[in-house]
């Protein structure tokens, strides 16, 4: 497993000018995290959308029951 000393012993080992290309990789994993954030968000709108245009009504207390919660 890589850890956090690893990869700041490595980037002292680069020269500084390749520090840019470190940063430009850094930031596309944190807007691959955020597109994939917002990929699940909306398919969990989508879903929640078609739950709510099904007919019938499950009372909340049911729910908890099948749960387990009480």
């Amino acid at each position: 497993m890589v850890n956090k000393d690893f990869i700041l012993e490595n980037l002292e080992q680069l020269p500084e000018e390749r520090w840019q290309e470190v940063l430009d990789f850094i930031q596309f994993l944190q807007q691959k995290e955020a597109a994939l954030e917002e990929l699940e968000d909306a398919e969990d709108v989508a879903d929640a959308e078609t739950a709510l245009s099904e007919d019938g009504f499950i009372p909340l207390t049911e729910v908890k029951r099948e749960l387990g919660l009480k």
